[in-house]
Order: C-alpha cells, then structure tokens, then sequence
C-alpha cells in the first residue's frame, strides 16, 4: 500500500525549512506537482494545525501532515521530506521534526490502511533516524521495502 503511494517523484531529501508551515508548504508541493491533491488541501493541513495543535507530529521527530479528503485530495497519495535540519513543531514530546509526510485519501478505509502500514515502518527501531539520513529517494524506497518484506 505505502509503496503504491509513495513514489520516487513523492520524496525530496535534505529539505531546509524554516518552520512548520515550510515543512507543511514542501511536502504538500510534492503532491501538487504529481496533480494528486489541489492547492487548497495545503492550506487546510496549515488550517489544521493552527486549530488544533501539533498533533501532527506523531511521534520522535516525525509529523504526519494531512486534512479531510473533501479539501481537495484527488487521488490516494503521499509525500516524504527529510529535512536538513530539525523543525520545531510545537509539541513538547516529539519535536524536533526530521522526516514529514503528507497524505490524502479519498476514502476512510485506504486512510486506515495507509496509516497501519506506515507506522508498521515506522515503529521499527531507529526508522525516524535511518529514512532522515538516506541521500535519495531510491534509498529511502529500498529502505521501507527491506521493513515492510521482513513483515
């Protein structure tokens, strides 16, 4: 499911953003070149945020960025950054962030799905460190698969 969605034109490395909403601003500009969401699903994952917090940033230096399908998703997609430099986020336990992905369903049962996945990859021990320090997309992808083959 995660490598049906994230594809190497989907993931930017070493990314600098300044602050949250540059980190929002990058993963969501992945999606909208591919033509997988409209430009308005960027500001409603900015809008989320700012009205209910960081709770985005889902664990140790990871955030999970994303808003409702009816904000403009029009296809099942997702994005990655890693970023040159942590980012502050706001949330006392899991700030700074290394790696933020963005995604948007058109359905609530590929969201399920999605999310179970990833955080199958992500709750493997060192994930956040070892995706932050690849040098490409193609690291990152054969990295996820390695993860998701010994499942």
């Amino acid at each position: 499911m995660i490598l049906d969605l994230l594809k190497k034109k989907n993931i930017a490395v070493n990314i600098k953003a300044d602050d949250w909403e540059e980190v929002v601003d990058e993963t969501g500009k992945l999606l909208l070149e591919a033509d997988q969401i409209e430009e308005r699903y960027i500001k409603a994952m900015k809008q989320s945020i700012i009205d209910n917090g960081p709770y985005v940033v889902i664990g140790k230096g990871i955030a999970l960025l994303h808003a409702r399908p009816e904000d403009g998703v029009k296809e099942n997609c997702l994005s990655l950054i890693t970023l040159a430099e942590p980012v502050e986020f706001g949330n006392k336990n899991n700030d700074p962030v290394k790696i933020a992905f963005a995604f948007g369903t058109v359905d609530n049962e590929k969201h399920v799905k999605t999310i179970s996945e990833l955080s199958v990859v992500l709750m493997e021990e060192s994930a956040v460190d070892n995706i932050a320090e690849k040098e490409s997309a193609e690291e990152i992808l054969n990295y996820i698969e390695d993860i998701l083959a010994q499942q």
